[in-house]
């Protein structure tokens, strides 16, 4: 079962991907994040860029629709989500490689400069894309930034996703990944 702190982490979390804050998440919030990325890209519709990000986001999307949309009505109602990821938690193997799958996804996007981490600006692009307060990004990063070098890198930012599912410890700063907990 999720605990209370899970639970509003990840009802954060849910928030985050529903971008026309209708109460589920559907494929047009994903087309809105796509579309925000790429004007964080300076991306123009039908290139090599977009059509692999659109392609990415379509199987996430279908994905998490195939596993979660228990009432089949193609949306994720936050009951729904939440079941999934009680679900996910008490698999081991499914739990690492939704990690590692959004490490990924957080790089792939938000690496502008390809250098493996990602910096302050590079995550305050994070909080803008998801619709996030980006004054609120520099606060966070700085909580994020285990090792206090001026950037994330891939093991920071699994640690922290990690903290992020699975911790519940109110003062770990996983917690804030997409946040704090009640914005």
């Amino acid at each position: 079962m999720l605990s209370d702190l899970q639970t509003q982490k990840l009802t954060r979390y849910f928030q985050v991907y529903d971008i026309d804050d209708d109460g589920r998440i559907d494929s047009a919030d994903f087309d809105r994040i796509v579309h925000n990325v790429m004007i964080l890209h300076w991306a123009d519709e039908g290139t090599a860029l977009t059509d692999a990000l659109r392609a990415a986001y379509a199987r996430f999307w279908d994905g998490l629709r195939k596993a979660a949309d228990g009432d089949g009505d193609g949306g994720v109602s936050l009951d729904e989500w939440l079941a999934y990821w009680q679900l996910t938690l008490e698999d081991d193997r499914r739990y690492e490689e939704e990690v590692h799958h959004l490490t990924g996804r957080l790089f792939r996007v938000f690496d502008l400069d390809e250098d493996d981490t990602i910096g302050a600006a590079e995550f305050m692009d994070f909080f803008g894309v998801f619709g996030l307060p980006v004054d609120l990004a520099e606060s966070v990063f700085v909580e994020l930034d285990a090792n206090g070098d001026g950037v994330i890198s891939r093991e920071e930012l699994l640690a922290v996703a990690r903290e992020f599912y699975r911790s519940d410890d109110p003062e770990a700063p996983g917690n804030l990944l997409f946040g704090p907990v009640g914005i």
